[in-house]
């Protein structure tokens, strides 16, 4: 077998009837048994990230989370010599894999896309280094810009990230995690909340999406 393109962490195989489909490479895709875990691999090798190949890559996860409850995507260009180097590969983190799998089972991702002005406090004139670092800290995983909608939709969301940008128009990037069932409420509530956005702040969601920010395995 060649080298194995990876795509996605199943807790389960899908059912027997169902169609993997093929991946970017257009080969039907394989599922590779890795301890109690399953991967669905295509016998590819990496692919350049272009445009088209994330958006395909992301068709391909967004087929198998409706093939089983709990999907994990891997990182675009992952790949592995075979299925011996794969479930090496997945060996040492087999026991943070049924934690991950509960924590997005039944769940897709809502992006938010924040710009604008920025927002964030700075410490007070004389506060010490350890208060000064605290509120740089919270400053890189927080979104003040948006408070109201993150209040507005925090009974919907199951778990929140914040990825702060440093430059450019984007204050930040914000992922939640939402029920595949509460997706709709958490539409309702951040339209509303909308309206009492800071002056100078926008921002617009998209998704949902297969989890790829909640994800990881570290």
């Amino acid at each position: 077998m060649s080298t194995l393109y990876l795509y996605a962490i199943l807790d389960r195989p899908p059912p027997r009837d169902a169609r993997l489909g093929r991946g970017i490479a257009r080969r039907p895709l394989e599922l590779v048994r890795a301890g109690k875990a399953y991967v669905v691999v295509e016998p590819a090798t990496a692919r350049t990230a272009t445009p088209a190949a994330i958006v395909a890559q992301d068709r391909v996860v967004r087929r198998l989370s409706r093939l089983a409850s709990a999907v994990l995507p891997l990182r675009f260009g992952s790949t592995a010599a075979d299925p011996a180097a794969l479930r090496e590969l997945l060996a040492p983190v087999a026991g943070a894999l049924p934690p991950a799998f509960e924590r997005v089972r039944g769940a897709v991702q809502l992006t938010l896309r924040v710009e604008g002005r920025r927002s964030a406090p700075p410490p007070p004139p004389r506060a010490g280094p350890g208060t000064r670092w605290l509120a740089a800290r919270r400053a890189r995983h927080e979104a003040p810009e948006i408070a109201v909608v993150s209040e507005a939709t925090r009974p919907y969301v199951r778990e929140a990230r914040v990825e702060r940008h440093a430059r450019g128009p984007r204050l930040a990037s914000v992922y939640h995690l939402v029920a595949r069932e509460d997706v709709r409420g958490w539409r309702r509530a951040f339209a509303r909340a909308l309206a009492d956005l800071p002056r100078g702040v926008t921002v617009s969601a998209t998704g949902p999406w297969p989890p790829w920010a909640f994800a990881e395995l570290a």
